[in-house]
């Protein structure tokens, strides 16, 4: 009788344990694992000049606080959302410059947008949007999606149409415009400085260099290793803590 009741117990926890198997469970989403990140702009914005003497291919960059103050001087709402995305998806301005309606999706879990990978300066012809690699960016803000989605409707744009008819000159006119009214800057600053910009804000907030190179179209990883140099340049850290005398 006690090795029936013993064989009855193991079959029903063998039975539980497997019936437990096929059912569907409720998982609990899991944040990227790095929440939040305390950034010293001031300090960043004070060794930025020696990140750039420490590689001949270092390019410039700015740093948000930076980014937000050029922003707030451009009243146009087209060069707005242009310079908006260039510094939110590290967009070439070619590939802004060639973005459709159809281009911004929401697939039920985000909302992205479809970048053609351009590196050719000047407007793209149909044959190079058609052949170039397409990759697909997420845009998580909240405000920038509704700064999308209201500049979609207010235009009511057809299927096909790009979104913005200037050249990448007007672009750049603009921008120096802003640069100016916002006090001036020690380095030229054009469109292809935002892209810069977004890779680096990026690795300051300890995103992987892989998917940092993915999000910019780059063929190969060690075309993004260059902007690594804003996170070892500031070693002080390092060095603290280790007695020479």
């Amino acid at each position: 009788m006690v090795q029936n009741d013993q064989n009855h117990d193991a079959f029903m926890l063998a039975n539980h344990a497997s019936n437990e198997l096929f059912q569907p469970k409720s998982h609990k989403e899991v944040d990227f694992p790095i929440q939040n990140v305390v950034i010293n702009w001031d300090r960043l914005m004070a060794k930025r000049g020696q990140v750039l003497l420490s590689s001949e291919e270092m390019p410039a960059y700015l740093l948000k606080p930076e980014v937000l103050r050029l922003l707030e001087q451009e009243d146009d709402l087209s060069y707005r959302l242009i310079m908006d995305l260039m510094w939110s998806t590290g967009a070439r301005i070619s590939e802004v410059l060639a973005l459709t309606p159809e281009r911004f999706v929401f697939d039920r879990y985000d909302h992205m947008v479809i970048l053609d990978t351009l590196k050719k300066r000047g407007r793209p012809k149909r044959k190079a949007l058609q052949r170039s690699p397409k990759r697909f960016v997420p845009i998580c803000e909240p405000e920038l999606i509704n700064r999308i989605s209201t500049y979609l409707y207010m235009n009511k744009f057809k299927k096909g149409e790009r979104l913005f008819t200037m050249a990448r000159q007007s672009v750049n006119r603009h921008i120096k415009a802003a640069v100016s009214k916002a006090g001036g800057a020690p380095f030229p600053i054009s469109a292809h400085t935002f892209r810069h910009s977004f890779a680096i804000h990026l690795l300051l907030h300890g995103r992987p260099l892989k998917y940092v190179s993915q999000l910019l179209g780059h063929s190969s990883v060690k075309s993004t290793e260059v902007y690594t140099n804003v996170l070892t340049v500031d070693g002080s850290h390092f060095m603290e803590g280790v007695p020479f005398h």
